[in-house]
């Protein structure tokens, strides 16, 4: 029950003021600050920069692959289907496996078919002559000799030998 003479009970409220001018010059002078403190940070990188060596980059750094971590975006890179490509170019074409010992491919189709035919070199007897492209470590050259057929080494059996009565095709 309200008595007329409780008016002075509460205080009256204040209108709201801001002091406009405090509020700009504490924002000033900490804008102030951080642009001073920032100058003297960058300078003080710069002079332990210059005074310190810089270390040598290591030699990875650029490289596709870093130990087994792979360093370029898989969706570009294209090394998977190049070492792929180099795979079957070789299991598609006459190279040496060992040139000193006389060792040599052949495509890989061709070999299934010599083993399929039961086709053998004989311990000690030399393979025959590799191919011109063979001669000339697996590429083919305008003007290549064939190569003078290897001695056959004593040890493990060569990889084919002539059929009796037959030709290697």
């Amino acid at each position: 029950m309200s008595h007329p003479d409780h008016s002075s009970a509460h205080p009256r409220a204040e209108n709201d003021r801001v002091n406009s001018r405090a509020v700009l010059l504490v924002g000033f002078g900490a804008l102030a600050i951080f642009i001073l403190l920032s100058a003297a940070s960058m300078a003080w990188v710069r002079h332990s920069n210059a005074v310190t060596p810089q270390a040598a980059l290591p030699p990875e750094v650029g490289q596709g692959k870093i130990g087994l971590v792979e360093q370029r975006l898989f969706g570009t890179n294209l090394r998977g289907a190049r070492d792929r490509a180099a795979q079957q170019a070789r299991l598609d074409g006459y190279g040496w496996v060992d040139r000193r010992a006389g060792v040599l491919h052949i495509p890989i189709a061709r070999a299934m078919e010599l083993v399929a035919q039961g086709v053998r070199v004989p311990m000690g007897e030399a393979p025959p002559p590799p191919p011109i492209g063979a001669a000339n470590g697996g590429v083919d050259a305008p003007g290549a000799t064939p190569a003078a057929p290897p001695v056959a080494p004593a040890g493990p059996a060569p990889l084919f030998r002539k059929p009796q009565g037959g030709k290697l095709k």
